[in-house]
């Protein structure tokens, strides 16, 4: 009670209330346990108040974390204890069960390694070690103990330049060595198990060390087969499965002397188009496949545009003029679609290309589903969903916020997909706010600022400030106030100020603080601002509902009973279906969570018993249905099971 009285006299209470506390043996547990209107009657200031309460909280804290230091002190000393306890008594047992331990590392055919990357620093004239946050770091692996120099260098090409080149470039413009912890040069022919006898070091570190070759050097046939592109390396030698690399092996020297003279490129991944057959249990290319190829692959890169045919492969002049004309197929993973997609499209010129995309599934397959608009509207969906998440803030509208890793490169790229989107499919993300696209297209807003932050805002935030708005006083004032105090408001609310500060608080969360973004955005959007002109129009024609989906789903014209039951189904299930079922129906038919206006063709099979189950052709927009359901009910269950599983492959050319 002694600090309870001190703080009081800190606040400047009056004495004779400090006494009425003390008589009335009120103290900090019997404050917490008080409501507001209680302990009005001693402190009529709402500021005292507010100050006590959080007094009374800090002291309930501080025993208990004092406490918590106290055991941990406890803990550490008998840990200490036993500590020295066991190494005075048994210390010749420590000795041999590390001579154990040594015997049982020699018997292991394989040991474990730690592998780093050493990039020249022209400027300091020495090699610098690359960070793991611009693609370095330290690697542990496996390794055989008769592994040597050649393999060793092998096994880092492909942890730190998967797709054969990573953000300083391709792999075939460095020159290459391998150093060890002490940073020298490791001789061809010791191997790994030589090393640890030697140096009787419980793990040995190594480094990659690239070196920029100068502008005449030129690349060998020899380095090109070395290239981890042209290798099928052991899967635990490879990068982590969420971004693992799609090779394709090229086994035999006809099969590279074709790669070499034909107008195929290699950046990144190569995986299934057009005009190339791929197994998905080979990863050999034919050569009778490579005669025709007219294509550029171009796999994720960051800081730089991919290297022209006159850097990558030595072709005659004839497929050099060819080179312009090239298809360029864009490779994207599965649940890397966010970073990939953005790293291609800071490519400023790729907007000017025509290209394709290839979806890759987590564990390298390449999805055999052909780009004839349906890839790309299912690619869009998922990086918009992806966006969505990690880069926005809000509830119904969506407002980007600042990452420290997002720099103007970045958000250009997202700009640019934006454009894209709308261009290549009136794909357009429709959950940020409609506010922001206005600034960045037109340079001014259009909508109502208001209406927008009110939809950015969650459910119970929303319904106080319309509350204040339509009758100051059936409105919490504690709670107006502590969500106002959440958004930096500096004023006093009031009947008559709602709309003046609700305007200010919109303007700053909406124009205001995602300024750098839509400045970025705006260098694209401005160009192509014009072919949207009414956005509002455009957000509601996006927005999926029962009668625009029903309208757009196209039955057989002649049918028999059992496919009218099935159409019936349908009907039912569109219009119970809920907004987010929705747009996982269109995204599973279209490839598309917008509604984009395409027609739904339904087909009926006659699939029954276990393998029966929906199938969509998204570049067709076909939805494929078993006329074998006995009701409703298990129509319902089976396509809920299919939407609601999120795992779509597509399988089907």
């Amino acid at each position: 009670m002694d600090d309870l009285s001190d703080f009081l006299r800190q606040r400047n209470i009056p004495e004779e209330t400090i006494e009425t506390m003390l008589k009335e043996k009120i103290d900090t547990n019997v404050i917490q346990l008080m409501t507001d209107e209680e302990l009005k009657n001693y402190l009529p200031s709402y500021g005292d108040r507010i100050a006590l309460l959080g007094y009374c909280k800090r002291k309930e804290n501080g025993p208990l974390s004092s406490r918590k230091s106290k055991l941990f002190e406890r803990l550490k000393s008998k840990l200490g204890k036993r500590k020295t306890a066991h190494e005075d008594g048994c210390g010749m047992e420590n000795e041999e069960q590390s001579e154990t331990t040594v015997k049982k590392n020699a018997l292991k055919p394989k040991r474990k390694i730690e592998i780093g990357w050493m990039l020249y620093d022209e400027e300091q004239q020495a090699f610098k070690q690359v960070r793991a946050r611009r693609g370095g770091g330290t690697r542990k692996v496996e390794i055989s103990k008769d592994a040597k120099k050649s393999e060793l260098i092998q096994m880092a090409i492909g942890l730190f330049f998967p797709n054969g080149r990573n953000r300083e470039g391709c792999i075939a413009d460095f020159e290459i060595d391998l150093k060890d912890y002490q940073e020298v040069a490791i001789d061809d022919n010791i191997t790994v198990g030589q090393m640890f006898h030697v140096t009787k070091l419980s793990i040995l570190r190594f480094y990659l060390t690239t070196h920029k070759k100068k502008a005449n050097q030129s690349i060998g046939q020899d380095e090109v087969m070395s290239s981890p592109l042209f290798q099928d390396q052991d899967s635990s030698l490879s990068q982590p499965s969420s971004s693992s690399a799609v090779n394709v092996a090229m086994t035999s020297q006809s099969t590279i002397s074709t790669a070499v003279t034909s107008d195929f490129l290699f950046f990144g991944n190569i995986t299934n188009h057009d005009n190339i057959n791929f197994s998905l249990h080979s990863t050999e290319l034919r050569e009778e496949d490579l005669d025709s190829s007219n294509i550029v692959f171009v796999g994720p890169f960051s800081d730089s545009e991919p290297q022209i045919l006159d850097d990558t492969l030595p072709i005659s002049p004839q497929s050099t003029s060819t080179a312009k004309a090239v298809k360029k197929i864009l490779i994207v993973h599965r649940g890397q679609v966010l970073p990939e997609l953005i790293a291609h499209f800071c490519d400023d010129g790729l907007l000017d290309k025509d290209f394709k995309i290839q979806l890759v599934l987590p564990d390298g397959t390449p999805e055999m589903g052909y780009d004839d608009g349906g890839v790309v509207r299912d690619c869009l969906s998922e990086f918009w969903k992806e966006f969505y998440d990690q880069c926005t803030t809000g509830n119904t509208y969506k407002v980007p916020f600042l990452r420290h890793d997002y720099g103007q490169q970045q958000w250009e790229s997202v700009g640019r997909i934006i454009v894209f989107g709308w261009t290549r499919e009136k794909y357009l993300p429709m959950k940020i706010a409609p506010v922001i696209l206005e600034q960045a297209a037109f340079g001014q807003v259009k909508s109502e600022v208001v209406e927008n932050f009110l939809k950015c805002l969650s459910e119970s935030e929303r319904f106080v400030f319309q509350s204040w708005q339509s009758d100051f006083s059936s409105v919490d004032k504690e709670e107006l106030i502590e969500i106002l105090d959440n958004h930096s408001c500096r004023r006093m609310p009031t009947a008559s100020n709602v709309n003046e500060i609700l305007q200010e608080l919109a303007h700053k969360t909406l124009v205001q603080e995602p300024a750098y973004v839509i400045e970025q955005w705006a260098k694209t959007l401005s160009i192509t601002g014009n072919s949207f002109q009414d956005l509002s129009l455009v957000y509601e024609n996006l927005q999926p509902n029962a009668r625009k989906v029903l309208r757009s789903i196209v039955f057989p014209e002649e049918m028999n009973a059992h496919q009218k039951d099935i159409q019936k189904h349908v009907s039912t299930y569109i219009r119970n279906a809920d907004l987010q079922h929705l747009s996982l129906f269109l995204r599973f038919c279209t490839g598309s969570d917008l509604f984009l206006d395409k027609k739904i063709l339904i087909e009926f099979t006659k699939i029954q018993g276990f393998l029966r189950r929906p199938v969509a052709h998204t570049c067709s927009c076909v939805l494929e249905l078993s006329m074998y359901y006995d009701s409703y009910p298990d129509f319902s269950a089976e396509m809920n099971k299919v939407l609601e599983s999120n795992v779509w492959v597509m399988d089907i050319i």
